[in-house]
């Protein structure tokens, strides 16, 4: 389908050079800019189906955007050929004029057709900055050390999502019968933030069977950040399958469901009590994640436990657990491991939970492990949850001589959103080391969204 027929090579190729071709007068050039594009818009109403078809190719290689409403009166063609051109076309100008044409052909009876609407309506709404390499992946609520691409893609704070794509991606997760498709629209409502298919989410996780499908329910539910739904998933963080049983665990955790704490703590203890060889290391890792990201002080005296537990892992989310307690009767012995430890990841853990305990000077420690690869995430993760009367000392360190640092500080400010970042990611933004301008600038127009 992405070969071109002779006509259609020969219709890009006046086209291209329409637009391009230098060294004509205005007139000239306008004259030959118009012919062709009309001539192609006029095709899509021949009576060839190929013509047609390549009618709408040619527009969308060159991407015509005076051509949309035309196309999308084209998603209507009688022959799939012409229609999968069409999509192809509209995806490829990310113009939201093309929702009609997305949501009518979302229930194409060509299943391609139908997965290249997804793909429409989702980069409709994501941001297309080009040449902007970002220091900072996993921060706040979407930070998950078992994540793949997808885990933290999410429209931005303030985009507003037109209100006929939901239900189109809603009706393809409940009715399509192909498994790719509902995974794709049960992803695709997560990344759009769709609360309102919410109940059929749901209902999906409920009668689904496949565990793709239930893997990408639960990772949009928590994308979507409706904290009403975490008592049912606790039900399934027994569920057979461990990919799915672990992000439900993942997921409860990072709606902070202290309700959920006893369920977990059972099946944490249940794991650890299993001899090596039978024990899941990878669900048990997730379980005591779970309870320090919840950080309830009935899960003091098992952190206290696994402070000295020889699995690094284990250890450290111990550590991150009694940082997030706060729990001042545990500084000393924390600063006396801090002195011996020389794993980064836990050295920014113990850090963090020094900072929590009083120690004000280890929140440097913590920003410089911005720098460094192996602790990197870990550290971002532990200064967005920085509580609003500490941030003021967070923003003090924008002045950090690294540029990493700055960076990140740059990035993770707009993963933050308070208002009171304004004034250092302005300072950051007139900084042209690196990235530092771009991304300032990013965070700055987030913060901005969030305010309005």
């Amino acid at each position: 389908m992405g070969i071109f027929s002779s006509h259609s090579r020969i219709a890009a190729a006046l086209l291209g050079a329409a637009i391009l071709c230098p060294g004509r007068s205005e007139a000239q050039t306008k004259q030959n800019r118009q012919v062709p594009v009309d001539s192609l818009i006029y095709d899509l109403k021949n009576p060839d189906p190929v013509r047609r078809k390549d009618a709408a190719t040619a527009l969308g290689m060159n991407k015509v955007q005076r051509a949309v409403p035309d196309l999308v009166a084209a998603a209507k063609d009688a022959d799939p050929s012409v229609r999968r051109e069409v999509v192809i076309a509209l995806d490829r100008m990310v113009d939201a004029r093309a929702i009609p044409a997305f949501v009518s052909l979302s229930s194409d009876s060509e299943k391609d057709i139908r997965e290249r609407c997804i793909h429409g309506f989702v980069n409709l709404y994501l941001p297309q900055e080009g040449g902007l390499t970002t220091t900072l992946h996993r921060v706040a609520n979407f930070f998950n050390p078992w994540s793949d691409e997808w885990a933290e893609v999410v429209i931005e704070p303030g985009v507003a999502v037109d209100p006929a794509v939901v239900p189109a991606l809603r009706d393809r997760l409940m009715q399509d019968a192909d498994e790719g498709i509902r995974v794709k629209a049960a992803r695709s409502l997560g990344i759009l933030r769709g609360r309102d298919a919410v109940p059929q989410l749901l209902e999906a996780l409920r009668q689904d069977r496949s565990n793709a499908v239930r893997f990408e329910i639960l990772r949009s539910l928590h994308k979507v950040n409706d904290a009403s739904v975490a008592r049912e998933l606790v039900t399934y963080c027994t569920y057979s399958d461990a990919r799915v049983r672990n992000q439900a665990v993942f997921c409860v955790s990072r709606f902070r469901y202290k309700e959920g704490v006893p369920e977990l703590t059972r099946l944490y203890e249940k794991e650890s009590a299993l001899p090596a060889k039978q024990a899941d290391r990878q669900y048990r890792e997730h379980l005591l994640d779970a309870l320090a990201f919840i950080a309830d002080p009935a899960s003091k005296d098992l952190f206290a436990k696994e402070l000295k537990n020889p699995d690094d892992m284990l250890r450290l989310h111990a550590i991150e657990g009694t940082a997030r307690l706060a729990d001042a009767a545990q500084v000393t012995e924390m600063s006396r491991d801090h002195l011996r430890e020389k794993d980064p990841k836990i050295r920014t853990a113990q850090a963090y939970a020094l900072y929590r305990m009083g120690r004000k000077e280890f929140l440097d420690e913590v920003v410089c492990a911005l720098a460094n690869r192996k602790s990197h995430n870990e550290a971002a993760q532990y200064l967005v949850e920085m509580r609003p009367e500490e941030l003021p000392e967070l923003y003090a360190q924008i002045r950090n001589n690294d540029v990493a640092v700055r960076e990140s500080l740059a990035e993770l400010l707009g993963t933050i959103g308070d208002s009171g970042a304004v004034a250092p990611l302005q300072e950051l933004a007139k900084d042209h080391r690196g990235q530092i301008m771009q991304l300032a600038n990013r965070s700055l127009r987030r913060v901005m969204a969030r305010q309005q």
